[in-house]
C-alpha cells in the first residue's frame, strides 16, 4: 500500500518540530521564529490541522489490552476523522506544504521521523476506506498491533529498511558536514544507526564519549587559569556523565551530550 506522507497530516506536524529542534541546537533565531510562525499558523487549538493530527495521536498514544474494546475504539476514531471538513484539511495541508517548500527548505520533507512506522500505520488506517478488501483488512491488522501491543511480523520488522536509512544517512552527512563538529555528527549518526541495529553501536558509541568528555573535564578542572566557579560546575557535569551509566539511552541524554561537547569546546578555547 502505498502512503502519501506529504498528505499526513502527523507526518508534516513532526517535520516541523524536527525543524525546530534543529533551529534551537543550531541557535537559528531566523529559522526558529519562522517554523514557530509555521506551527502556530496551522496547528493553534481550533484550527482543521490541529483537530486532524488529534485523531492520529488517540490512534498511537493509546493502549487497550482488549481486542474487543480496541476494535471499537479504532473505527470510532476514524468514524470521527471522517467527520471532519475533509475538504478543508486538504486545503490547508496543501497551504502547509506551500508554506514549508517556499519558506523552510523541501529537505525538510526527508528528515528522519522515529516514529515514522507507526504514523504510516495510523495515515494508511484512516484513508483505507478507499483501499481494496484485501489491504483494508492489512491496515485494520496493523493499527491493531499498535494500539493492542501485540506481538506482530510488523513489530519485528526495523524501523527504517536499508534503502531508506542509507537514503537518510547521506543526506545527513551532506546537509550537516560544515555545520556540525566531527564528534556532533558522529553521535547524531550513531542515534539515527540505533534504529536499524538495535543500539548496540549507539551504546559502544556513548561509553566511549562519555569517558573522553571525562578526561576533558578532568584536564579542565586541573588547569590553574579555570575559576573556582567553572571548576565546581564542570564536577557536576562530570557527576552527571556518571549518572549516565545508571540510564537506558534515549534522546534526552543524546541531546546533553550534545550540548556538553560544544560546551566543553568552548571552554577549552578560552581556557
Amino acid at each position: 500500500m502505498k502512503h502519501n506522507k506529504k498528505r499526513n497530516t502527523a507526518f508534516l506536524y513532526e517535520c516541523l518540530i524536527k525543524e525546530l529542534t534543529k533551529a534551537v541546537v543550531r541557535k537559528n533565531e531566523n529559522k526558529k521564529s519562522k517554523v514557530l510562525s509555521i506551527l502556530k499558523q496551522n496547528f493553534s487549538k481550533g484550527t482543521a490541522l490541529s483537530e486532524d493530527l488529534e485523531m492520529y495521536k488517540q490512534l498511537m498514544s493509546t493502549n487497550c489490552k482488549d481486542s474487543d474494546r480496541a476494535k471499537r475504539f479504532i473505527y470510532e476514531v476514524r468514524k470521527d476523522w471522517e467527520n471532519l471538513d475533509r475538504k478543508v484539511i486538504f486545503n490547508q495541508q496543501t497551504n502547509l506544504i506551500k508554506q514549508i517548500n517556499e519558506e523552510l527548505d523541501p529537505k525538510v520533507f526527508s528528515c528522519f521521523v522515529d516514529n515514522y512506522r507507526d504514523i504510516a500505520t495510523v495515515g494508511s488506517f484512516l484513508q483505507s476506506t478507499n483501499y481494496k478488501a484485501k489491504q483494508r483488512i492489512v491496515s485494520e491488522d496493523r493499527v491493531m498491533h499498535l494500539i493492542t501491543n501485540e506481538t506482530s511480523e510488523t513489530k519485528d520488522l526495523k524501523h527504517i529498511d536499508n534503502l531508506t536509512y542509507k537514503t537518510f544517512v547521506e543526506k545527513f552527512n551532506e546537509s550537516y558536514k560544515n555545520t556540525l563538529r566531527q564528534e556532533q555528527r558522529t553521535l547524531l549518526t550513531s542515534y539515527i544507526t540505533s534504529f536499524s541495529n538495535n543500539g548496540l553501536e549507539l551504546k559502544v558509541y556513548m561509553n566511549e564519549e562519555i569517558r573522553r568528555l571525562k578526561e576533558k573535564i578532568n584536564t579542565l578542572v586541573d588547569k590553574s587559569t579555570i575559576s573556582d566557579d567553572y571548576k565546581s560546575k564542570f564536577l557536576q557535569i562530570s557527576e552527571k556523565l556518571d549518572s549516565f551509566s545508571k540510564r537506558q539511552i534515549d534522546e534526552t541524554m543524546v541531546r546533553d551530550i550534545f550540548y556538553l561537547q560544544d560546551l566543553i569546546v568552548e571552554v577549552s578555547r578560552d581556557a
